[in-house]
């Protein structure tokens, strides 16, 4: 087997290693869009021995904060957009280090300028930065005269199997000036941090030729290339001293290779979970019943039967309400089945959460205002809309359930809920519901305002009760 064939070079340990890994994501990735994407992806980090490989009780917290992140981008068991993952974890920061000593202080450079400390230390200066990725555009604002307007050079990225676009390459050559000159500027804010000592890290490479070492440059674009014509004899000084035969170049004994990987030690096994706690109730007066509390709608499911309803309401709005019949309507019962058991709802839940799909959509078509809304003759109609701009100082992603400009001119911004309400004062459940979710449709209402100058509505409609709710931006 092709899986002996790439164990058999590796030793014992690398091989123990190798089959309690892939033991691990087999059984995980038999249960992917079963369970949440935040249990899913932390029940395989604790298989795999994540968290013994932690050196610190405060990298515990930072894992928690990034699994927090996940689950809350999560849609339907699986993230709709990737990207906005890296994104948003990029603006993730590590957690105070409650062990740490008060004189430590870690930061980016940017967040060091104008501070001052005894010590500096800079490091990772060799490592190359992320490749920019390409723009579909480049502009560049050229001046042309005192008191005259700027003019505009843009210029586009080529086409598929044409060549790169003059204008392009020139303004991009521009650009990667600026970033040059950002570097150097970058370097002097870090190293004028320090009051007595500054500690410049960086690396590179060297080859093997017949002649003897060759030191190579630094890596394009990172740091340590702007200081090259001051520390290259150092680096080449290094070079000249060491054995053709080490792999590593140093200053001195006390420099050791650091690396990002913890490995788990040979025969490493999980620690015994811990004992049930058994719990019990003590016995209540015989006068006294209690009735026993049944949770049998699990919250995954509720939001799973949200993702079915979305995407129902999106085909309907599509053809319109009057291409759905009684008859198409039942005809769908097995898809949506099909797709709910997809999301991971639990045979044992699965007959209500399709009810409560069938439910919402028949009283959807059923409901006069349902149908106003999925009606698809509206000017601008459009369901699941994206919208992507800056709000409150933050570049937000959105999307909006459904838009549309109505006969008077007033562009509509409608989000569905299949919240239920089985008590009373089903309007007064409304008013909370409203209240809960006005900031979010506020924030599509502004962003929307960026791009419509037309008035703007919001509403809430709730297929499962029939249930709507509608105010102007900023009522």
């Amino acid at each position: 087997m092709a899986e002996d064939r790439l164990s058999a070079d590796l030793s014992a340990g690398g091989r123990e290693r190798l089959l309690r890994v892939r033991d691990v994501l087999g059984r995980s990735l038999a249960q992917r869009r079963r369970q949440s994407l935040r249990r899913w992806v932390e029940g395989t980090w604790l298989a795999l021995g994540g968290p013994a490989c932690l050196a610190r009780q405060a990298d515990l917290a930072d894992a928690r904060v990034f699994l927090d992140l996940l689950e809350g981008l999560e849609q339907g068991g699986d993230l709709e957009d990737p990207t906005r993952l890296a994104e948003e974890a990029a603006r993730l920061y590590a957690r105070p280090d409650t062990e740490a000593d008060a004189g430590l202080q870690v930061m980016t450079i940017h967040k060091a300028k104008g501070l001052e400390f005894d010590t500096v230390i800079v490091p990772g200066l060799g490592r190359k930065p992320r490749r920019d990725d390409t723009r579909l555009l480049l502009w560049l604002e050229r001046p042309r005269g005192t008191g005259a307007e700027s003019e505009l050079l843009l210029a586009p990225i080529k086409a598929s199997g044409q060549d790169s676009d003059p204008i392009y390459r020139y303004v991009q050559g521009l650009d990667q000036q600026k970033g040059l000159y950002e570097d150097g500027r970058l370097l002097y804010v870090a190293a004028t941090r320090a009051r007595s000592r500054l500690h410049l890290l960086g690396h590179t490479g060297y080859k093997a030729e017949d002649d003897g070492l060759v030191l190579r440059p630094p890596a394009n674009g990172a740091l340590l290339g702007r200081l090259w014509p001051v520390v290259e004899p150092l680096f080449q000084a290094a070079v000249d001293g060491a054995d053709e035969g080490s792999s590593e170049i140093g200053w001195g004994p006390e420099l050791t290779a650091m690396t990002g990987i913890s490995r788990l030690p040979d025969g490493w096994t999980a620690p015994p979970v811990p004992p049930a706690v058994i719990w019990r109730a003590a016995e209540a007066p015989a006068e006294e019943t209690f009735a026993e509390v049944e949770f049998t709608w699990a919250r995954e499911t509720i939001r799973h039967v949200g993702t079915v309803v979305h995407r129902a309401l999106q085909g309907i709005a599509r053809e319109g309400p009057a291409a759905w019949g009684e008859g198409r309507v039942q005809a769908s019962e097995a898809a949506w089945r099909a797709a709910l058991a997809g999301l991971g709802v639990p045979p044992s839940q699965l007959e209500t959460a399709t009810e409560r799909v069938l439910r919402a959509v028949t009283q959807t078509l059923e409901d006069a205002r349902g149908r106003w809304i999925l009606d698809p003759g509206h000017e601008e109609a459009r369901s699941e809309y994206g919208l992507s701009g800056l709000h409150e100082g933050r570049v937000v992603h959105v999307v909006i359930d459904r838009s549309f400009v109505d006969g008077d001119g007033v562009r509509w911004i409608i989000d569905y809920k299949t919240s239920t309400h089985e008590g009373a004062d089903q309007a007064g459940f409304l008013d909370n519901e409203q209240i809960r979710y006005q900031e979010q449709l506020e924030r599509y209402g502004a962003l929307m305002a960026r791009r419509d100058a037309r008035p703007i509505r919001l509403g809430l409609y709730f297929p499962l009760l029939k249930g709507w709710r509608e105010w102007d931006v900023g009522g």
